[in-house]
């Protein structure tokens, strides 16, 4: 029973769980692997407040 755990933890071991291709830093690819552009942030606008030109108290001028 015991080699039987010993071949499955070893077998599960060399898989790397699913990770195919060799890793590597974004910042370092290796030759001829272009790592996809991160997208752009663009901030969004404030939101208008419907109540700026109101007085804060609710009464009318």
């Amino acid at each position: 029973m015991r080699p039987a755990i010993l071949a499955l933890s070893l077998l599960l071991l060399a898989t790397g769980c699913g990770q195919r291709g060799a890793l590597y830093l974004r910042e370092n690819p290796p030759p001829g692997v272009k790592p996809p552009k991160p997208e752009v942030y663009t901030p969004l606008p404030y939101p208008k407040e419907a109540g700026e030109d109101e007085s804060a108290g609710g009464a009318k001028k």
